[in-house]
């Protein structure tokens, strides 16, 4: 006999969790447990990491099984009330089931939860159409989809050598440009964090965007030490540009990745971009996620540049109360802010960065 119940997972489970999202062909990195632990640590929003799971009866024994999960995290916005989103400061993380059945537990008991904390709604990021429209009907919500982000991921050759020749003539024409400028890069762990840290923190603020904490990093690498990596390019032992890496399964992710403005003559993006991708090859990858962009942005453009795969994603927002329209879109953009000095900017980033979930 098989029953399906819902539960928030516990910390000693996380093993069947990430067993289950190792096996499931829709998984993405960040459906793996160790980031609530990351998220939780470091900003203090609470995961609620639901699974639904499968009991089974086989003679005197018990047996549970997990057959689909959905992670969230109770966000706490900066002038709103707070809301459940799978999951912040990330891409698509959606739910993962067995089937549509499956599916339609876990989003009721999601909804569940949101009533009984008193949240304003739910945000899933996922890379398919919503299916929930009959649960939606019943519960009287009101939503509304953001699908103007995008998901690029360039197709690996089997060596670099033949990556290279995949590029047209005058992207291959700008990276051996860095080259002969005399950029450097090295990849790494942990070791490579003041570095990365340094180019990361400068480009933000003159973008005018408040930085990630500093330790958001370092406990990536305390729980994914095998699987995080640094990317810095140096000019004349500067670092210049620099980039975070993520793999998972047959890919690798960029989820970070700045440089600094007064070097960008000498093709440092360039530069580094490829030698994010010769790191995927040679490591005998499939792809290079290159993360999100939205759909005509100078990063689009930019990163069109490597011929990706694109793929649209889905940010699903739902309202309790029916008052979505009267919501401001969140924003990374603060005026005035790249006026500040980089100390302050550093110090001040991570307290505002930790409440807007982008």
């Amino acid at each position: 006999m098989s029953i399906i119940k819902t539960t928030v997972l516990k910390p000693d489970r996380a093993d069947a969790w990430d067993d289950y999202v190792q096996t499931h062909a829709d998984a993405h990195y960040c459906h793996l447990f160790n980031w609530s632990r990351v998220i939780g640590e470091v900003y203090h929003h609470k995961p609620f990491y639901l699974a639904a799971v499968i009991r089974q009866s086989a003679g005197s024994q018990k047996e549970e099984a997990i057959c689909g999960i959905f992670p969230l995290f109770r966000f706490n916005a900066l002038t709103r009330k707070p809301k459940f989103i799978s999951i912040p400061f990330f891409d698509q993380t959606g739910i993962l089931a067995k089937n549509h059945a499956v599916e339609s537990v876990l989003f009721a008991k999601a909804i569940e939860l949101i009533e009984n904390k008193g949240a304003s709604g739910l945000e899933i990021r996922q890379a398919v159409p919503s299916a929930f429209s009959e649960l939606l009907c019943q519960k009287n919500l009101r939503s509304n989809v953001s699908s103007i982000k995008v998901s690029l991921k360039v197709k690996l050759g089997q060596t670099h050598e033949e990556m290279m020749q995949k590029f047209k003539s005058k992207l291959r024409s700008q990276i051996k440009k860095g080259m002969k400028n005399g950029l450097e890069s090295r990849i790494g762990k942990q070791e490579l964090m003041d570095p990365f840290y340094t180019v990361f923190s400068k480009n933000m603020r003159d973008l005018g965007s408040p930085v990630h904490s500093k330790k958001l990093f370092h406990s990536i690498f305390k729980y994914f030490y095998r699987d995080a990596f640094i990317c810095v390019v140096t000019y004349q032992s500067q670092p210049v540009a620099a980039g975070f890496m993520f793999r998972f399964k047959s890919e690798i992710s960029n989820p970070w990745a700045s440089s600094l403005r007064e070097f960008r003559h000498l093709n440092t993006n360039m530069f580094l971009y490829w030698k994010m991708i010769r790191f995927a090859c040679n490591l005998g990858l499939d792809r290079f996620d290159m993360g999100r962009s939205s759909f005509g942005a100078s990063t689009y453009l930019f990163k069109k540049q490597w011929d990706p795969e694109e793929k649209q994603l889905y940010w699903y927002n739902w309202y309790l109360d029916g008052k979505q329209n009267k919501v401001k879109p969140e924003s990374l953009h603060i005026r005035h802010w790249n006026r500040l000095p980089l100390v302050a900017a550093n110090s001040l980033g991570p307290l505002v960065r930790r409440n807007i979930s982008l």
